[in-house]
């Protein structure tokens, strides 16, 4: 039996959500290891694109009352953010 052939089987008689996390795992480990064969799910827009656009989509449906909450100087300061007073 090839280990295809016993994946399969195996995946007949598995729950759901263990067939979710294996699949997660395959598209990773897929990913990973053979770049040349991607996930059809995967968004190449989205890999793409530079980090300060991605973050102005993340950013864009924010209300200005919460942006207003954050401080001007979190870049300068992250690891007191983070960690407390060093």
């Amino acid at each position: 039996m090839t280990a295809r052939e016993q994946l399969l089987r195996e995946i007949q008689h598995s729950p759901e959500p263990l067939i979710k996390e294996v699949l997660d795992f395959l598209l990773f480990a897929r990913s990973r290891n053979y770049s040349s064969v991607e996930p059809e799910a995967v968004d190449h827009q989205t890999i793409q694109q530079p980090i300060w656009e991605f973050a102005q989509e993340l950013m864009q449906d924010a209300p200005p009352e919460e942006l207003a909450k954050l401080t001007a100087d979190s870049a300068r300061n992250h690891d007191h953010y983070l960690y407390g007073a060093l």
